[in-house]
């Protein structure tokens, strides 16, 4: 098993460019992952730092959708590619041979034939027909090797590469069913009837822009209503100052009085 997945017996040319062709699918397929789930969950959150990479929901959806052409599109090049090898190696041959001409040209021609038009279908059952075409595509090529058709280690090449691809679409499918703490399937129509909805229930711009009016209105009579508060209790603070200022004066001038009549009595009884 180490030996099949470490391919040991492939030119590291063709091992390198297979797993290079690998990359597309396993990026698409984890981005799918992750886009399924920032849907999935409720943003923003009372988390910050899922906050700090999570995307808002038309983000993602918009994401999630470009994806579709970009995953589907690469998986019906690789197909038809695939398909196309087999007209490659016949070309190349010297010797006739009518069942091995038949095979291959079958091959090549029914790898695109197949591969394309499940462009046109709903994301989940153009992703599952895509997954049926690489594992027929696999056991072509097995049955070549075999037959001694296709190199004797192109069939181990195959596998590595099929499984990856296969687990990669099989990724892709889950993270569109159940994903999240939602949990909703984000097929494409599920996903078109989620952003739909999503759009039907939220307000017009029209009452957003009415209400956004009516609370800086709120905000500034608030203010408004505060500045007056404030000025009323300094003026009263100003007049409650006065009144005992006045108190005081009032005091001093009666003790005045209080003292010059003592004094004029005191004259009297002098006199």
């Amino acid at each position: 098993v180490v030996e099949t997945v470490a391919l040991t017996t492939v030119p590291p040319s063709y091992y390198r460019l297979g797993l290079a062709g690998t990359v597309p699918y396993v990026f698409t397929s984890l981005s799918t992952v992750y886009l399924s789930w920032n849907l999935n969950t409720p943003w923003p959150t009372d988390n910050q730092f899922l906050n700090s990479f999570m995307l808002s929901n038309q983000t993602a959806s918009e994401l999630l959708q470009h994806l579709e052409p970009i995953q589907l599109g690469y998986g019906a090049v690789i197909i038809s590619f695939l398909g196309a090898i087999h007209w490659g190696l016949e070309l190349a041959e010297k010797t006739p041979s009518q069942p091995r001409t038949n095979f291959r040209f079958a091959t090549g021609v029914l790898a695109p034939a197949f591969a394309w038009p499940t462009l046109m279908l709903p994301i989940e059952w153009a992703l599952t027909g895509q997954f049926a075409a690489f594992v027929a595509l696999y056991f072509a090529d097995a049955r070549a090797t075999t037959l001694g058709w296709a190199p004797q280690w192109y069939g181990i090449y195959r596998w590595v590469l099929t499984a990856i691809v296969g687990g990669s679409i099989v990724v892709s499918l889950i993270g569109r069913f159940k994903v999240g703490e939602e949990g909703k399937a984000l097929s494409t129509q599920g996903l078109k009837d989620t952003m739909t909805k999503s759009t039907a229930n939220a307000e017009p711009y029209a009452k957003w822009e009415k209400k956004e009016d009516e609370e800086k209105k709120r905000i500034k009579e608030e203010k408004e209503r505060e500045e007056k508060k404030k000025k009323e209790a300094e003026e009263k603070e100003k007049s409650e100052g006065k009144g005992k200022k006045g108190d005081k004066d009032g005091k001093k001038d009666e003790g005045k009085e209080k003292e010059n009549k003592d004094d004029g009595k005191e004259k009297e009884k002098k006199g």
